[in-house]
């Protein structure tokens, strides 16, 4: 991958028009909402963007069952991945190993309506939160890392609307859902933390603040999904479907700090089919059924 890093003033220079109008927020304020705001927490952003051409390096190709990926979960310990597809519980749940050859069986089914997949290396589980009020879940895998049970954690609407897909905050142990512009925390056994991060989109510090407005936003993102890299000062990772490219902030200050450019050639979705496991990002393409991984 080709990393390029953009000083304020070059960054400023290309992208003039483009660049969509988000409020400024006076210093004080956190990005971290609902606590008070200590003096780390009172970052104005970064002074260089860093930008990095992806490469594609992976793909995974989904059976029929379900138009819209949900999500790509990863265990290290089987080096396995876990492809759910969206929308109904008879839709596929495919497991791949580290070549992207498929080893688990056509009857495997997501048994559930998955919205978020997550391994959490703390239970060694493959969890997720599923549609609506079907609640949170996990399944029990055998000796193999194969899913063989499905239990139902906690029943009941808890994530921001039906359609939230959440994703696991490893360092914090909480799970992170996209609430309209901004993140929200959830602790892991599916309690609301009161705590959210407000992002301030495309925006590298405050003097490169802008507004953004829910229409654009949902014109210009995907407005389902994001991601969690675990990658300290670039955590959370959303998709800019009009430019090609995730952009990673800092969970702390909620401004970008990176720009992942995705060498895309089919069309990328608003909603869903986006995804992150073991150092990849994902993009599902609809059309041709398959999973693409861009590192």
């Amino acid at each position: 991958m080709k990393k390029i890093f953009l000083p304020l003033v070059v960054l400023a220079l290309l992208t003039g028009n483009e660049a969509i109008a988000q409020k400024k927020k006076p210093a004080a304020v956190s990005g971290l909402l609902g606590n008070e705001a200590t003096k780390d927490e009172k970052n104005t952003g970064n002074k260089e963007l860093k930008i990095i051409s992806a490469e594609k390096v992976m793909d995974m190709t989904i059976p029929e069952g379900g138009a819209n990926g949900a999500s790509v979960a990863y265990n290290p310990k089987e080096k396995l991945y876990y492809a759910a597809q969206a929308g109904n519980a008879e839709f596929p749940l495919v497991i791949f190993n580290a070549n992207g050859r498929v080893v688990s069986g056509d009857e495997q089914k997501t048994l559930i309506d998955v919205r978020g997949l997550w391994y959490n290396p703390k239970t060694k589980q493959l969890e997720g939160n599923a549609y609506k009020d079907f609640g949170w879940f996990s399944y029990e895998l055998n000796k193999d890392g194969l899913p063989e049970k499905l239990n139902l954690k906690r029943e009941g609407l808890y994530q921001p609307d039906q359609n939230s897909a959440g994703v696991l905050n490893t360092e914090d142990n909480e799970v992170l859902f996209l609430d309209g512009l901004n993140i929200v925390c959830y602790s892991t056994d599916g309690n609301d933390k009161r705590k959210s991060v407000q992002l301030h989109f495309g925006a590298m510090n405050a003097n490169d603040a802008t507004t953004l407005s829910l229409a654009d936003f949902e014109q210009t993102y995907n407005v389902r999904s994001i991601i969690y890299t675990g990658t300290k000062g670039a955590e959370i990772g959303l998709l800019n479907v009009a430019k090609k490219q995730v952009e990673l902030y800092d969970i702390k200050s909620g401004y970008m700090s990176q720009v992942i450019k995705l060498p895309v050639q089919f069309e990328i979705e608003t909603f869903f089919n986006f995804s992150y496991s073991n150092g990849i990002y994902w993009v599902f393409d609809k059309q041709n059924r398959k999973w693409n991984g861009y590192r």
